[in-house]
Order: C-alpha cells, then structure tokens, then sequence
C-alpha cells in the first residue's frame, strides 16, 4: 500500500475519530431539511463497486421514499469502472470498496473527495458442507497462488472436503480483488513473487456470482464480502477469528477494509444530501441491515 493511500486513509479515520455527539447533532440538524425538495424534480447516478452496490441499492430506495421527485440511478460496475465514470461525468457519485488510486486521483485532476460511509470484512468461504477449517494469511496466499493444490493437503485436509482445489477470484479492476491481492497475496499490483493467482483460476464479476459458484461446487474456494455470506457457505477463520461484525470493529480480524462514496469535488445539492442522510443514524441503520458495518453511529448508539 502506497504512503499516499496510506495518507487518505488516514485523513477519513481522523474525519471519523470527530466526538460522536458533534456528528450526531450535526446530521440530526440537518436531516429536517433533507425531504424538502421544494416540488422540484432530481435525478443523479451512482455506479462502482458491486460490493457496496448491495448497500446502495437498499439505501437510495429508502432516500427517494422521503425525498420526492428524486430518482437514483445505481449499476453495480465495478469500483475501478465508478471511478472512471464518475472522471468521465458519467456517474455523480462512484462506489469504491477500496482507497481511490493515486493515478485515479491525477486522471481527476486532484478532485476526487472519498467519504468512508461503511466498513467491511473480506471472508474466505469455501463450500457449506466442510468442516470447520481455519487459515494463516501464508496458507490462503498458498491456496490462491496454487502452491497448495488439492483438499487433501495437510493445511486444508480439516475441512473434509476432497478433489482438486478450484479457485474463484474477482475480476481485474474489482476493488474487492484489489483489496484482496493486497492484504492476502501481498501486492495488489499482484507482480510480486507468489502474488499471482493460479492460472486455473475461475474470474467472476460479483461478490453473488462467487458465493454462487462455491455454493454449487464443494472443491470451490473464494472470497466475498461480510453482506454475502449466508448459509450457503462458510466463511473459514484466519487465525482463529471469524470475519464478524465484532471482530472487525475490534480490528481482531485482519482481511478488512473500509467502504466509500466517492464525488468530484466537494458535493453540492441532492447528492450532497444523499451522502449526509448515508452516514446519519438512518442511513447506517441500514448499512447494519445488509450485513456489513457501520462507521458512523446508528440510532441505536444516538436515541438510546
């Protein structure tokens, strides 16, 4: 990870460091005047990652039921696609479940503005019917590099599962590959040494489509985001911790990341409003509801 992204990140985390009584005043101050749109007619596009697609799809519908005349048009794309129509003007606001890029950012003439609105546990989930089985980082790295090859290797012989290890991976510009390469296969740019994936491995295009395939496939591995896992899977542990809401807020968990709203420039209008009702307590309410995490306080933490 680059120091410039590792300056971003720290830029939001100071941003969500702020007293939480100073952000819940302020959001509950301005959400009087967030369903008032005067009679007038809005439409605005978000495009980007299918990661966070899952929790955008859920939030915008519930905005145009108190704000109306606003339509919201939301594609799940790909993160490094949402970017790029949010360069191109294409999309008001891109989805991202990874940091935008330094090159991304000088394609944007140093204009992009990220708000990390949710937060994310990548799991490895392999088929519902193994065996418990819990993994170092080396050993996923090993698994998805190929170097360990069939589920009767030592390493992986406890989930009881048999055959050739079949590997699932997301598609190159996926945030949630990048995110992947980065934390697990240790170099994002994937150029490293033991970076690369086995060649067999299979590429999807969304989180579902990988929960699907290893769903249907008992020697399939890959890996989702928390708001995919159902009982269709399981979720393996790394190092003994399992990919939870907790673990992650208490950063025992180590694959995870946080989730964004990116615009150009500091938003103005109706999408302005969108991302401020996205990190009020109803928006995060919502962020919860569709299995992923809150970064911002929920009205659970604000009424109570």
């Amino acid at each position: 990870m680059s120091f410039s992204r590792k300056r971003d990140r720290l830029v939001i985390i100071l941003i969500v460091l702020i007293p939480v009584a100073a952000i819940s005043g302020w959001f509950l101050s301005r959400a009087a005047n967030l369903g008032n749109n005067n009679g007038e007619t809005y439409f605005f596009s978000i495009e980007g990652s299918n990661t966070v697609y899952k929790i955008i799809d859920t939030t915008s519908k519930a905005f145009v039921q108190t704000h109306p005349g606003v339509t919201i048009s939301v594609t799940g794309s790909g993160t490094g696609s949402g970017i790029t129509a949010l360069i191109d003007g294409l999309a008001d606001i891109a989805m991202a479940s990874r940091p935008y890029e330094d090159s991304e950012q000088t394609a944007a003439n140093g204009s992009l503005r990220a708000v990390a609105f949710a937060k994310d546990a990548l799991s490895i989930v392999v088929h519902a019917s193994a065996d418990p089985l819990d993994l170092t980082i080396d050993i996923a790295r090993a698994i998805f590099n190929g170097t360990i090859a069939d589920w009767s290797h030592p390493f992986v012989a406890a989930a009881n599962l048999t055959g050739t290890i079949q590997v699932v991976v997301r598609e190159s510009g996926s945030g949630t590959r990048d995110t992947f390469n980065d934390l697990v296969m240790g170099d994002s740019a994937q150029l490293e040494p033991g970076s690369q994936y086995v060649s067999s491995a299979i590429q999807k295009s969304s989180n579902q489509l990988i929960k699907d395939a290893v769903a249907a496939n008992p020697n399939y591995i890959g890996y989702i985001g928390l708001g995919y896992i159902d009982e269709t899977v399981d979720a393996v542990t790394i190092d003994g911790i399992e990919p939870t809401l907790e673990n992650v807020i208490n950063e025992s968990y180590f694959i995870q990341r946080e989730l964004f709203l990116i615009t150009l420039g500091i938003s103005e209008g109706i999408v302005w409003q969108f991302i401020s009702w996205s990190v009020s307590p109803e928006g995060q309410d919502l962020v919860l509801e569709t299995g992923f995490i809150n970064a911002f306080p929920t009205s659970d933490d604000v009424y109570t």
